[in-house]
């Protein structure tokens, strides 16, 4: 899987700010999940089905809307299948990166200690990158994060 994200560090924790998790399907799309705070200060995981041309994204499914055309979609009936069932693991890593219980309790994604040594740490920030995308600022923008690499 290729992982992108960021991290806050601030009083001893670190409070995910985005996060993109992401297979290649073909030379033209990739799938996947994506978290980050959005204007509003909730956070939100959604799942992403992208396609793109030329260095450029063709089209970026995500919930009920296409974020390139802003055509409607309905992510559960225009994706296929197969392609949900990845998204649906790319969104476990997500979570599994993450302390679910605090996520319930405080509204707040906290990595995992066990993560925290996998970060590059720049003054407050904690990042993490396997892999990059050229769109992960459109992603992101699409959930209306707060928060870009």
């Amino acid at each position: 899987m290729n992982i992108t994200g960021g991290w806050e560090q601030r009083d001893g924790r670190s409070v995910c700010r985005y996060m993109i998790v992401w297979q290649d399907l073909d030379g033209d799309s990739f799938c996947g999940a994506v978290a980050g705070y959005s204007g509003g200060g909730a956070f939100q995981v959604e799942r992403l089905y992208a396609k793109h041309s030329g260095g450029e994204l063709t089209s970026l499914m995500i919930d009920l809307e296409d974020k390139v055309s802003g055509d409607e979609i309905d992510f559960f009936d225009d994706v296929p299948d197969a392609i949900r069932a990845q998204c649906d693991d790319c969104e476990d890593i997500i979570l599994n990166w993450h302390d679910r219980d605090e996520w319930e309790e405080a509204e707040q994604l906290l990595l995992n200690p066990d993560n925290q040594d996998q970060l590059e740490i720049t003054g407050d920030m904690g990042t993490y990158s396997n892999a990059e995308t050229p769109f992960a600022k459109e992603i992101l923008a699409g959930i209306g994060a707060t928060a870009s690499p």
